[in-house]
């Protein structure tokens, strides 16, 4: 599960603090796949692209809780 992407889809965090936040996410990723995600997340951050960073964090979670085979 991504906090920041929860933590911005319910503005509890702002596209400044996300920013500020996420290297030190990409450097202690503990998988590929969780560094591919906080990258994207960066790019979307660094961005002008408001609504696809809000698209992007929507997605994320309302994945969540959902069972997958």
């Amino acid at each position: 599960m991504c906090l920041i992407c929860v933590e911005y889809n319910k503005k509890r965090m702002t596209r400044e603090e996300m920013r500020k936040a996420l290297p030190e996410m990409v450097m202690f990723a503990k998988t590929e796949e969780e560094k591919n995600h906080f990258k994207k997340l960066q790019v979307l951050g660094d961005s002008m692209d408001e609504k696809s960073l809000e698209e992007f964090a929507n997605d994320y979670t309302s994945n969540l809780g959902k069972k997958t085979r």
